[in-house]
């Protein structure tokens, strides 16, 4: 089952984040999006925003925009950067930025040559192969990279870095093993799924090793950023054990919602 993997050390302190809080708190307070239902929530904005001020990229790369949240939450972070959102969806947008750069084209599919890449920033909310991504940030000379979403196994709709350390491979949402949901069944029988949402067509992976071996030849730093909370209860609705949900300890005590 899931461990808690660590490579190398981040840049920053658990001392850093803590003191990071309040200004985030403050800043929370006027998200341009009241309802990011099916976004990013507090927990994992704050987790975005403290790292990518942290690092203060002169570019960052967004893949995966939504209703353009997590866009404005980069704005207020990085200033001074020029950001890049792609989506292949960009009607969903309920938040536009003048001074960034939008394309309607997969990560894989964008001419990354006109940047400085090195110091550039990659930041990944698209539910897509985070193995996958992680080669082409490779190839592609992306060395900072973040990702939104790191499902333990046996849940998400993408294959995690948390998935691929832990071994357990990963299940598409189509197979035998999962549930569709009201909208997975209007769009299956619309036959819009393949377009909406790629993901649950990617073939099943095998549980193996050799992606954590390969993971760990190639990472400089891996780090899991440490939960705002923890509830008594998971996403999922079981009960958070250490040894199937290792995670960093929370930032705050337990009884904080």
């Amino acid at each position: 089952m899931d461990g808690l993997t660590s490579i190398g050390s981040p840049p920053w302190s658990r001392e850093d984040i803590k003191a990071s809080l309040p200004t985030f708190e403050s800043l929370y307070h006027t998200c341009p999006i009241q309802d990011n239902s099916g976004g990013m929530k507090s927990p994992h904005m704050f987790a975005t925003w403290f790292m990518a001020k942290f690092l203060s990229p002169p570019v960052i790369v967004e893949s995966g925009i939504f209703k353009g949240q997590s866009t404005w939450l980069l704005e207020q972070a990085c200033p001074d950067a020029e950001i890049i959102s792609i989506d292949l969806n960009l009607s969903q947008r309920e938040y536009v930025s003048e001074r960034v750069s939008y394309f309607d084209r997969d990560f894989a599919d964008i001419d990354w040559s006109g940047i400085d890449t090195n110091s550039a920033l990659a930041f990944f909310d698209d539910h897509q192969n985070a193995y996958s991504r992680l080669q082409l940030c490779r190839w592609f000379g992306f060395r900072h990279v973040i990702f939104e979403d790191n499902y333990p196994a046996n849940h998400g709709d993408c294959y995690s870095l948390k998935q691929a350390f832990s071994g357990a491979g990963f299940e598409p949402l189509s197979s035998s093993r999962h549930t569709e949901n009201g909208v997975q069944k209007i769009a299956r029988k619309m036959k819009l799924l393949p377009t909406l949402t790629p993901q649950y067509n990617r073939l099943q992976i095998s549980p193996n090793q050799h992606d954590a071996a390969a993971l760990r030849q190639n990472l400089e730093v891996y780090s899991e950023f440490p939960p705002l909370f923890q509830r008594d209860e998971t996403r999922w609705g079981d009960s958070w054990t250490g040894h199937k949900y290792a995670t960093p300890d929370p930032l705050l005590p337990a009884t904080a919602k």
